[in-house]
């Protein structure tokens, strides 16, 4: 990341450096009145920290710590307000908004009663005021846009997806499971079934999972699967080592020589499903695409008894050859 400043009221001055481009640096600013917030993986912060500095002498050795690094807690952006400053987070597979009081440095978790979702941080144009806006979606819920006061933490439903073909919420159920995985590592995984489908074993089951690029799969609303879900399907999304969805060692602990970990740890949610009797090992359908294809054609040679079928779409298999080939842009992150 590089960031060059330019006043406003004075736009043919020199543009002033934040931080000059380094290799493995990233940052990103943020208004915050006389101040800037930083998000930022420097000194090491793998899964980034927060810093400040003053807004009229932003350079590097200005920052100062806010929120420290913590491993397995990935801060996904910041948006600062005059009296709050609120961060979109994951941490272990869930995201959550964190509100934090400027003057007393008080934190409060916004929380939902689904054991699953998705959410987003809606940017502000006002900046004194006390009211943020999110997204909020489940694999059961549409997406929602709410309202949240920062100081009475009452919260106002805006607006709400439309499904044009209908659709009844409390007709369905979200869940969220811990697989354990090989190593011992606890794999998410997040799922949707209908409310009378009976957890006995018998249901069919359409697993899904990819786990490359750091890539997180969104336990978000998606309508492509409700009608397997409406006709007894368990539908499953696999949270594996290779995605961002426990912070950069998880993403880190599924390429290169760990790449492995990304299929064992799908077995492992399969494994876990039956155990759970949510399904069956010849009711499983396993499901993936391009880099979730590799994935795929993994899983069919390393256990094939887990499965009753496989979906490899347009799947990346021929892995050597592309690889090697460095002038490929997916190839050197990987």
């Amino acid at each position: 990341s590089e960031y060059r400043l330019l006043r406003a009221d004075d736009p043919r001055a020199e543009p002033k450096l934040v931080a000059a481009r380094e290799t493995g640096l990233q940052y990103d600013l943020e208004e915050g009145g006389d101040i800037f917030f930083i998000l930022t993986n420097a000194d090491g912060a793998k899964d980034f920290k927060v810093m400040t500095a003053p807004a009229n002498a932003p350079a590097r050795a200005n920052w100062r710590e806010l929120v420290p690094h913590e491993p397995g807690r990935l801060i996904l952006s910041v948006l600062g307000f005059n009296n709050y400053m609120v961060r979109l987070e994951r941490k272990e597979g869930l995201p959550r908004i964190v509100v934090r009081d400027r003057e007393s440095g008080e934190e409060h978790l916004i929380f939902f009663d689904e054991e699953a979702f998705s959410l987003g941080l809606s940017g502000s144009y006002e900046y004194d005021t006390e009211t943020m806006r999110f997204t909020y979606s489940s694999m059961t819920t549409p997406a929602q846009v709410f309202d949240y006061n920062m100081r009475t933490r009452e919260r106002v439903l805006l607006k709400t997806q439309e499904v044009p073909s209908g659709h009844e919420p409390d007709h369905y159920v979200t869940r969220r499971l811990m697989a354990p995985a090989a190593d011992g590592e606890l794999v998410p995984i997040s799922l949707i079934h209908h409310r009378d489908t009976p957890l006995d074993g018998s249901a069919p089951c359409l697993l899904y999972g990819y786990g490359s690029y750091g890539i997180t799969v969104p336990a978000s609303f998606n309508t492509n699967c409700l009608s397997l879900v409406d006709r007894g399907f368990v539908y499953a999304i696999a949270h594996v080592r290779g995605g961002k969805d426990k912070g950069y060692g998880w993403y880190d602990d599924g390429k290169r020589a760990q790449k492995i970990n990304t299929f064992t740890d799908f077995i492992a949610c399969a494994r876990h499903l039956v155990a759970e009797r949510y399904t069956g090992h010849d009711r499983i359908v396993a499901q993936g695409g391009s880099a979730g294809g590799m994935l795929m054609g993994a899983i069919a040679n390393l256990a094939p008894e887990c499965f009753g079928g496989i979906v490899a779409e347009v799947p990346f298999v021929d892995v050597l050859t592309t690889m090697l080939d460095a002038t490929l842009p997916l190839t050197p992150p990987e």
